[in-house]
Formats: C-alpha cells, sequence, structure tokens
C-alpha cells in the first residue's frame, strides 16, 4: 500500500523520548511493514541494514523491542494490522463494486454522525492513545454541527450590543454598459474637449471614440462612466502626423545664373591649357 493515515498528534506523544537516530527508525520500519503489508522479518540487524542504518544496529533493535512484538521470528505491529486490514477491506469492496457496475447509489440521506459519539478522546495511556484513539480526522460535517449546536446554545447578546455586532450593507457597485449604437459627442462633452484640447478635432476625436468602442469586444467594451472615459480619451489624443513642417529654403537658390555658350568657352580653354578642373 503507498498509503496510510498518520496523525501527528498520536505519534509526537508514543515518541516523545525517542532520539533522533531512534525517531528515524521507527519511521522507517513503520514504512517498510506497510509497503510489505506484512510483518517485519529478520533480525535486528538485518532490518536495520534494510532500512539504511546498519550502523545503528542498537538503535534498531531497542525500537522494535519496544515498539514490536517478536512471534516466530516476526516483529508484528498492532495498529499497522489495523490499517492493512481495513485497506484490504476498501480495495475487496472497491473491486466489487467495480465488477458489478460502479458504487450503488443511495436511496436515502444518512443522518449526520452524533459529535459526541465521533470526537476523539485522548487516553492517559499513550500506549492506548496511538492504537485505538483519534484514527479518524474531524469531519467538516461535525464541525459545522459542532458550530451549529455552540450557536444554539449561546447566551444571546445583550441589547446595547447590537449595534456593534450589525454590520452595514456594503454599497454594490455598479455595472458597466456599452457605448449607445445612436451615441453622439454631447454639447457639454464637446465643450470640455474644446477648453481643455484646443489643438485637436474635436469631431473628428469623436468619430473615432465612437467606432473604436463599438468595434470592440469582452469585458472592455463596457464602462461604469462613459463621460470619464470620454476624458482621458481626449487628455491622450495625438494631434495630426499628416502635417509636415515645409522644408529650409535652399542657400543655393539665390546664386546667379550662369551662361552655357560661357561654360562651354572655359571648358574648351581648360583643355587647350591643360588644366584639369573648371577655374570657374
Amino acid at each position: 500500500m503507498n498509503f496510510f493515515p498518520f496523525h501527528p498528534g498520536d505519534y509526537m506523544l508514543r515518541t516523545a523520548h525517542l532520539d533522533p537516530i531512534e525517531d528515524l527508525a521507527y519511521r522507517r520500519l513503520i514504512d517498510l511493514y506497510y509497503v510489505n503489508e506484512a510483518p517485519l522479518t529478520g533480525t535486528p540487524e538485518e532490518l536495520a541494514r534494510v532500512i539504511r542504518l546498519r550502523s545503528n544496529a542498537a538503535e534498531v533493535s531497542a525500537v522494535l523491542r519496544e515498539f514490536f512484538i517478536e512471534e516466530d521470528g516476526t516483529w508484528n505491529h498492532g495498529h499497522c494490522d489495523d490499517v492493512i486490514e481495513q485497506y484490504r477491506a476498501k480495495a475487496k469492496q472497491a473491486a466489487e463494486n467495480g465488477k458489478n457496475g460502479g458504487r450503488p447509489k443511495k436511496t436515502k440521506q444518512e443522518p449526520k454522525a452524533n459529535p459526541e459519539e465521533t470526537q476523539p478522546v485522548i487516553s492517559d495511556n499513550p500506549e492506548e492513545t496511538g492504537s485505538k484513539a483519534n484514527q479518524e480526522p474531524i469531519t467538516n460535517n461535525q464541525i459545522d454541527q459542532d458550530q451549529e449546536i455552540c450557536a444554539a446554545t449561546a447566551a444571546p447578546a445583550p441589547a446595547e450590543n447590537l449595534q456593534k455586532i450589525i454590520v452595514p450593507d456594503q454599497p454594490k457597485s455598479s455595472r458597466g454598459t456599452r457605448l449607445p449604437a445612436d451615441w453622439t459627442l454631447p454639447q457639454e462633452w464637446r465643450d470640455w474637449a474644446a477648453a481643455n484640447r484646443s489643438d485637436i478635432s474635436v469631431d473628428l476625436e469623436a468619430d473615432k471614440f465612437r467606432d473604436h468602442w463599438h468595434a470592440a469586444t469582452g469585458t472592455k467594451a463596457t464602462k461604469a462612466d462613459w463621460l470619464a472615459t470620454w476624458r482621458n480619451w481626449v487628455r491622450n489624443a495625438n494631434t495630426s502626423r499628416n502635417v509636415h513642417a515645409f522644408p529650409a529654403k535652399s542657400r543655393y537658390t539665390n546664386l546667379p545664373q550662369v551662361n552655357a555658350d560661357e561654360i562651354r568657352a572655359k571648358t574648351e580653354e581648360n583643355k587647350r591649357l591643360g588644366v584639369r578642373r573648371a577655374n570657374f
């Protein structure tokens, strides 16, 4: 079996006197017991080698003789045997349910268990507490029933303290709505935009605003305050990017014009003189 119930409170109560090596040996011996689903077999020295504590055979032997019962060359543990038996019974029942098509349906609702009968009791005897008591954890149904009993038996609060107990109703947040299909820019919205952003086209931004939110989908398309949304839209609006400044005037536009005949004459003179570059 790969799972077994473990109750830390019971374990600590029974093993508080063990040193770290003895505690480790006990845990490993229990794990080996559950994995094999059978009593431990072998001498303390052999079992110490199996649980990887061969240099601490004395501690392993002390734990075996304190918590286990030796019978016919095997080491038995009463609580482990009970858990294994319960595990096998549940496995057998699950196999039978599988053959019959699954777990049978309940015909009627089972009554809640009486918390007085199911509450764990810690005995003064550590051996009894570890082996029998507190083997089943407290369920949620038991906790709910305990709370109901405490509420029914509790004394009513004084009248002067009722004001402290009553919690005022919290305001519910308003749900967002989509921009109406026939939305047009209200005049007061237009005036606000013109007063705060004189560098943009209010009509153009209104068209962009309407088309954007009509095309949006999902939860982002709904807003609780469309006026605030419009103000943010106007604040974040960019000026037109299609307007470009005129290029700077060229510094060569005022140069005097040159006659073509004069250029040819200078070129011929340079060839005659052997000049490779123009001298004008």
